[in-house]
């Protein structure tokens, strides 16, 4: 005895206008993401560049160098 399950119907189409409304608000939510992206980036590289002089020991790029080599 086979039986067989009625299927289910098909959904119904989606509005135009719904449609129209997500793309915008994923397209805003992307422009977002990129904003804070940008601004955590610049955040980051004034922080790292960031330092109290020329040769800064806590936060320069030479590291603790100065101590031991003044020019650099």
């Amino acid at each position: 005895m086979c039986t067989s399950r009625p299927s289910a119907p098909a959904p119904p189409p989606p509005d135009p206008e719904v449609e129209a409304q997500q793309e915008e608000q994923q397209e805003e939510a992307t422009a977002q993401k990129k904003e804070m992206k940008a601004k955590t980036l610049q955040q980051t590289v004034s922080r790292l560049r960031g330092g109290s002089g020329r040769r800064s020991l806590i936060k320069g790029s030479g590291g603790g160098m100065g101590f031991y080599n003044e020019y650099l």
